[in-house]
């Protein structure tokens, strides 16, 4: 006898040779839990065990309180499956221990015995074929409808006699993955969906609550490392709620944070939670004070002047980013994309780019933000006192606040700040703060020569590949953001779009990573930051102002010199080194020319 596994008013069966039929339930089972019972709204293992047995009588009364429950149902999570979409819903809006979850699971028995019949055909009969399919849907009698009126597409849309708004009704109602299906089949939904930017919407909820952007204070946990000073976030969407009524201190990751910082996502969200930002901000930055004791660190004198925890955590999204490329790309491959490096590039942009988007928004509100990055870029740029670690003590902040000022309308009636105004003055003070590391790595570059030096700029370019290129990286961030948002861009696009990047970026800073990694020379690192001033320099003057770096670091006390016996010492290392220089550049047949560029020590 065949097997057959239907669908029908009966439950679905297994004919048996012998035996009689077995009976294996429904494609889709149904079960009941309290909130309480779930991990973060979400089923599982542990839950279905504790279902297993809690026995059919407590999800028998379960499912009587769920029927007497007038409510209407509010779908938590829609799961795609090869039996159909299985829903977990609820009919509270409101998050309780004691609020009723009524989930639906594949049925293990039935999954598993259509798999066994579904390649099978009878030899003898027409069981297997369309005619006589393994599954056959409830309430369907023949594979064959006659077309009639129903079957014929009407000769107009009935949807096109609705107003947007009752489109747009029409969209909340409906699960996601039936919003983009229908949005691919109706253009006029697809525009009104897009405009409203309805799936960014519904993406932005809070990870334990599941409380959407228009019913809570969203924004990010923050973990903060005393002894590296270093702010990081997954950026996992998390409620205040949660952070303060659940105690939540892991992200999705399961990795610790101990703070909680609102984002702006957009200016009505903004709005209702501008005071709790700058609180959360002023905790984070009370931490990072405190952890600072001793270090050159400038004092807060205003409240304003938190935001530059904002910008402590811009640079520190750049350095990790740096890292995970310098992990990938240690094997020497740079081909075709790692899947690593861009799954690292995109949470990087999304992060960085929520921030930049909440420090824009604070100036709006905070103009006095806009005019203290102005006036430190001013200061920069004509004053050599404001270069010092004790005015700026990150220089990659620098690159954050030429950004923003960029991105904002000019304060006051001074022209604008250009990035070829700022680019040799940072560029400069980057070689100024190296000289510790280079000395260190290199001890006889201490030792002055006249006139060009090959193994000196070789030596310097080598030994600070790593802060070179994240100079790179942050230039690059910079110039995405500035041609994307500033003069020439909107700025707005921003708020349309809840702080999410443009959907190019992440792609575009994969490819920028890979070129900045095949740069192996001074004119094309200068070049790549778009500094004129330094790729027209030769190797004589480039020469001269690496040894006026070192200089300046020890007049500035950012190292000590080495005692006069060693320098002796250093004096004929030094000598030995550039000899092997040249013997190595004559054997490869390079000698010659002083103006040759740096070989390549990258």
């Amino acid at each position: 006898m065949c097997m057959s596994l239907a669908e029908s008013n009966n439950l679905p069966q297994i004919d048996q040779d012998y035996g009689g039929p077995i009976e294996i339930g429904e494609a889709v089972t149904v079960w009941f839990a309290r909130e309480s019972d779930l991990q973060g709204n979400r089923v599982s293992e542990t839950d279905r065990k504790k279902r297993t047995r809690a026995g059919d009588a407590i999800q028998a009364a379960l499912a009587d309180e769920w029927e007497k429950d007038p409510r209407p149902v509010q779908v938590i999570q829609q799961t795609i499956s090869e039996v159909g979409p299985l829903l977990q819903t609820t009919k509270s809006s409101h998050p309780s221990p004691k609020r009723l979850h009524r989930i639906e699971e594949k049925n293990f028995r039935w999954t598993s015995t259509y798999k066994q019949i579904r390649d099978w055909q009878c030899q003898r009969c027409t069981y297997g074929t369309e005619k006589l399919p393994h599954c056959v849907a409830a309430g369907t009698t023949s594979n064959t409808v006659d077309a009639g009126p129903s079957s014929t597409p009407p000769s107009s849309c009935h949807l096109d006699q609705l107003s947007d708004d009752d489109i747009y009704e029409l969209a909340l109602r409906l699960p996601s993955e039936s919003l983009t299906t229908f949005s691919a089949a109706y253009p006029r939904l697809h525009n009104i969906v897009e405009s409203v930017h309805l799936l960014v919407q519904r993406e932005l909820r809070c990870f334990f609550l599941r409380t959407g952007i228009h019913y809570s204070v969203l924004g990010i946990g923050v973990a903060f490392d005393p002894r590296t000073r270093i702010l990081s976030s997954d950026f996992d969407w998390l409620s205040q709620r949660a952070f303060t009524d659940y105690g939540i201190r892991k992200s999705v990751q399961k990795r610790d944070f101990t703070f909680f910082l609102p984002l702006a996502f957009s200016r009505e969200h903004f709005t209702r939670v501008h005071p709790q930002i700058w609180k959360h901000l002023e905790e984070i930055d009370s931490a990072v004070q405190k952890a600072a004791k001793g270090t050159e660190q400038p004092q807060r004198s205003q409240r304003h002047e938190v935001v530059a925890v904002v910008y402590r955590m811009m640079t520190n999204i750049v350095v990790s980013l740096m890292k995970s490329c310098d992990t990938a790309y240690s094997s020497g491959r740079r081909g075709a994309p790692n899947p690593r490096i861009v799954h690292a590039s995109e949470k990087a942009v999304v992060a960085y780019c929520h921030l930049f988007h909440l420090v824009i928004s604070l100036c709006r509100t905070d103009p006095q933000i806009l005019d203290d990055a102005t006036t430190c870029l001013r200061n920069f740029i004509e004053h050599e006192t404001a270069r010092m670690k004790t005015e700026v003590p990150d220089l990659g902040e620098l690159i954050v606040l030429f950004m923003l000022v960029s991105c904002c309308p000019p304060v006051g009636s001074a022209p604008p700040i250009t990035w070829e105004q700022l680019a040799w003055p940072f560029l400069e003070e980057v070689l100024i703060r190296n000289s510790r590391w280079i000395l260190k790595d290199t001890p006889c570059l201490e030792i002055m020569e006249e006139g060009p030096s090959e193994y000196r700029l070789a030596e310097t370019l080598l030994r600070s590949k790593t802060s070179l290129r994240l100079v790179m990286f942050q230039i690059t961030f910079l110039d995405m953001f500035s041609k994307a948002y500033g003069a020439s861009g909107d700025i707005t696009r921003l708020d349309n779009n809840y702080g999410f990047p443009e959907p190019e970026f992440p792609e575009r800073m994969v490819e920028e990573a890979k070129a900045m990694y095949a740069i192996d020379a001074w004119p094309a690192f200068f070049e790549k930051v778009r500094c004129e001033q330094g790729a027209a320099l030769s190797t004589e003057e480039l020469s001269e102002i690496l040894r006026g770096a070192i200089k300046t670091s020890e007049t500035r006390q950012y190292h000590n010199p080495a005692p006069k016996k060693r320098q002796d010492v250093l004096r004929g290392q030094k000598k030995r080194a550039e000899e092997g220089m040249r013997a190595a550049r004559r054997r490869a047949g390079q000698a010659g020319d002083e103006e040759l560029e740096v070989f390549k020590p990258f």
